[in-house]
């Protein structure tokens, strides 16, 4: 049994830009541990890792973008230790060795959902798996050594093996039984700067500064698309993410921030809300795939935000599993086509949909058991990985196209 900040802080992490970029960057990073760059790398990366890090710019790079890009800034000024923060300091003259240097990487894409880089030079090895900054084992001419997490003080591994096999009713009884939520307002704190960041200043798509009204839906995607946009831009401001992935991060929590925070509610009650939309969005991640044909940032966030404003706001577990069914019902499928500047359109997607659902839910609109619903929330969201899976090849077909445009 784990408790609601056991669950949220064992996939919370800060992280600049995307983390697929700088998880190919910080797998650099550890190989030039053992190595120099004395012959061409070959890296090999996952298909769904290879679409989320080919388009979208990199921190400090003045939108320049690409695979080979990211392992060797990674490579050649990367510092492991910031983790997910790895572009922190890349300057200019990082930039142009690393550009000046492209041709010594040979990119091998195999298919795989599932987290995998590996690069190699001259009997060096380094093996990514699974998550972002986890490094499973290094290969020397001389050794092989394997690394596990189990000695974490809340293994990931664990924590994510045990939420899935609970009851979708577990996240409210987490929820009731959790005293403190200060843990919460750091990254409330920290997208809420980013935000800023992205109203102030013109970053990607510039979709949040479009929205000036007053009500509160255009407040919530004001605040929360301008996040995303910041983030997207590749700005050196980080987001806090959650399970794996910064929009997921921002868009669980500024809407329910943003809401309670229109309406009146104490902070307390506030972040109570807002962790139960991370826990909502880690479970429905766990089904959807940590990368997936499945875009989790609106579609697994949507789901948080609708159930934690409508409980929020009714205290009612019917009435914020209902918001989360017409969630189910209306945008489940949205697909990742990569990660890029756009993303904050579906950034907006999410937040949108989370509200209005929360709203049909508190107005007592019927959800009926149809499509992919089931009348236990629980077995629709287990319905939603048979969905995932479905969509592979759509997956596939994307990554192709991809492909054939730029590696």
């Amino acid at each position: 049994m784990y408790t609601a900040k056991e669950i949220i802080l064992s996939q919370i992490k800060p992280a600049l830009g995307c983390t697929e970029p700088a998880a190919i960057a910080l797998n650099g990073a550890y190989l030039k541990d053992y190595t120099g760059l004395k012959d061409k790398v070959k890296l090999t990366v996952n298909t769904n890792l290879m679409k989320n890090a080919m388009y979208v710019p990199i921190p400090n790079t003045r939108r320049k973008f690409g695979v080979k890009l990211a392992f060797l800034l990674g490579f050649l000024c990367g510092d492991k230790q910031k983790g997910l923060n790895i572009f922190e300091n890349i300057d200019e003259e990082c930039l142009k060795k690393a550009e000046s240097l492209i041709d010594t990487v040979v990119i091998d894409v195999i298919e795989g959902s599932e987290i995998y880089i590996k690069s190699q030079i001259d009997g060096y090895e380094i093996i990514t798996e699974k998550y972002h900054d986890f490094i499973s084992a290094v290969k020397t001419p001389e050794k092989e050594i394997k690394f596990s997490r189990k000695n974490e003080k809340n293994d990931i591994g664990s924590v994510e093996k045990w939420l899935k096999e609970q009851n979708f009713d577990v996240l409210y009884d987490l929820i009731e039984k959790e005293k403190d939520f200060d843990f919460i307002k750091e990254a409330v704190d920290m997208n809420l700067k980013l935000a800023d960041v992205g109203l102030k200043n013109d970053c990607a798509l510039n979709i949040g500064k479009s929205f000036k009204q007053n009500d509160v839906l255009s407040k919530i995607i004001s605040l929360t698309v301008s996040a995303s946009d910041a983030r997207m831009e590749g700005l050196n401001y980080p987001a806090m993410s959650l399970v794996g992935s910064g929009n997921h991060g921002i868009s669980a929590t500024l809407p329910v921030w943003v809401y309670g925070k229109e309406m009146g509610f104490k902070q307390k009650e506030i972040l109570k809300a807002v962790a139960l939309s991370m826990l909502i969005t880690i479970y429905v991640k766990l089904f959807i795939g940590r990368l997936s044909s499945v875009c989790g940032a609106a579609f697994a966030s949507g789901c948080g935000v609708a159930g934690a404003i409508a409980y929020l706001q009714s205290a009612e577990r019917q009435i914020s599993k209902n918001a989360v069914s017409f969630v189910i019902q209306s945008i489940n499928g949205v697909i990742c086509d990569g990660a890029k500047m756009a993303c904050s359109l579906k950034v907006l997607l999410g937040a949108k949909s989370g509200y209005e659902s929360a709203m049909f839910a508190l107005d007592g609109k019927p959800v009926f058991n149809d499509g992919i619903l089931e009348n236990d929330i629980t077995k629709s969201i287990r319905n939603l990985s048979k969905i995932s899976d479905a969509m592979r090849k759509v997956d596939g077909t994307i990554v192709e196209i991809m492909k054939e445009k730029v590696i």
